[in-house]
């Protein structure tokens, strides 16, 4: 029987419950929020390719704006949001004391205007997430077609282009950066490999939520088998454009994922099926032992790269000065040095990007925020700025019942990709950590 319709994204829809009854309840239409959400969507998929700075962060700008005259609620959140959190005095404080006591401010100004256009991202999912009557969980849902179709679409572009026929590869790219597989990144545009990892852990996410809800069926078990072979594809892929760390993050948000969601009857019920699926997982072993005997550059990759990198980490660098390790020792030298136990050298002291390539020595600075943020900065500024996103990451996952043992391990995972990547810097990077936060956990999450 007709009771009520479901509005989700501006959208009435009829929902079956598991009586065969379709519900129906009229809500208010959130036009405006459904079109910004598939806005900020298509900037962090189309943004990095195309440019058009202006339109992209104008268009932001004008969203936040609009909706939070449009309502108080919005405007009452942003203001709690930062009035309570009391990282953001920590930020703001000693992000002041680093400009006025800094030994230089000629970059200021733009890196002022970077940080601000990754606030502004931050702002517009929190807008969109802080409505409990706007559900954005499922608006992302309804766009599993579109985000489907630019993952694929994505997997094809960087499989063409690493075969080094330069396809969708603009020449200014090159100039800027020589490294051709720096720019193997599909539309994620100059030097993309590591956006497009960050979007490739939210597909993965995304794709097992969206599974997780599917009645059992053969559907469901195409959508798990989809969900393998395009993963498998994309770390194949990150053998071919040096983007090894991927090979760490896909099981780390895995764990997150699970952890998120374990209860204690979850942790029984999947025990369970472990030993029903162990005969399953021995197989696959044995699959990847014969793969790895018939495919010999594989092999020499994991030991040349993933195995050699970690040792490299362990020591700090001592086997090397590669770029993956420089960014971490770029943060232990300002720390050695001891400027980055104070206030860093001044937040406008060098650009947040390669505009500053071999600032102090260091060819890849400007590459991780734990080096870029140490050392303009200071370990103290670097560690604030961790704990304001983390507040609000952990707060996108929507738990009901609070742990410490979960926010540390978001804590930790954020500054894992501080050192992988400029997260702080990268609208598009932000952005796409920040919606993997939003589809890890929901208002049923204990």
């Amino acid at each position: 029987m007709l009771e009520d319709s479901e509005c989700i994204g501006g959208i009435k829809l009829l929902k079956l419950n598991l009586e065969n009854k379709i519900k129906f309840t009229i809500k208010k239409n959130y036009f405006l929020e459904s079109v910004f959400a598939l806005f900020i969507l298509l900037f962090g998929l189309l943004s990095g390719y195309y440019g058009m700075g202006v339109f992209w962060f104008g268009g932001l700008l004008l969203f936040v704006v609009l909706l939070m005259i449009n309502k108080s609620k919005y405007r009452q959140e942003l203001f709690d949001s930062f009035l309570f959190n009391p990282f953001f005095y920590a930020v703001f404080i000693l992000g002041c004391a680093s400009i006025v006591f800094g030994s230089g401010n000629q970059y200021l100004a733009y890196n002022l205007k970077g940080w601000l256009k990754v606030l502004l991202v931050l702002l517009g999912i929190i807008i969109l997430d802080s409505n409990s009557k706007y559900d954005f969980r499922s608006v992302l849902k309804s766009y599993f077609c579109l985000l489907n179709f630019f993952w694929l679409a994505n997997l094809i572009i960087v499989t063409i282009q690493c075969s080094g026929n330069g396809f969708m590869i603009k020449q200014e790219w090159l100039v800027s950066n020589w490294y051709y597989p720096d720019h193997c990144s599909g539309l994620f545009g100059a030097s993309g490999t590591h956006k497009l990892s960050l979007f490739a852990v939210f597909m993965l996410i995304y794709n097992l939520d969206f599974t997780k809800e599917m009645p059992l069926s053969n559907r469901r078990k195409c959508m798990y088998i989809y969900i393998f072979v395009t993963n498998m594809w994309m770390l194949y892929i990150s053998t071919l454009n040096d983007n090894k760390t991927l090979f760490a993050l896909i099981p780390v948000y895995l764990l997150l994922y699970y952890i998120i969601h374990a209860t204690n009857e979850t942790i029984i019920k999947n025990l369970s099926r472990f030993a029903k699926l162990l005969p399953i997982g021995i197989l696959l072993v044995i699959a990847v032992i014969i793969i790895l005997k018939t495919v010999p550059a594989l092999v020499s990759y994991i030991q040349d790269h993933i195995i050699e990198s970690a040792l490299r980490l362990a020591t700090l660098g001592k086997m090397g000065n590669a770029g993956s390790i420089e960014r971490i020792t770029i943060a232990v030298d300002a720390i050695k040095d001891g400027y980055g136990l104070i206030l860093g050298k001044g937040l406008g002291a060098a650009a947040v990007a390669w505009l500053s390539e071999n600032y102090l020595g260091h060819r890849y600075f400007g590459m991780s925020s734990i080096g870029t943020m140490t050392t303009l900065g200071g370990i103290w500024f670097y560690l604030s700025i961790c704990l304001f996103y983390t507040h609000f990451f952990y707060r996108f996952i929507k738990m009901q019942k609070k742990s410490f043992a979960r926010w540390l391990i978001c804590l930790l995972l954020l500054m894992g990709l501080t050192v992988y990547t400029a997260v702080f810097e990268s609208p598009v990077s932000i952005l796409w950590t920040c919606l993997t936060f939003a589809v890890l956990g929901d208002k049923e999450t204990f």
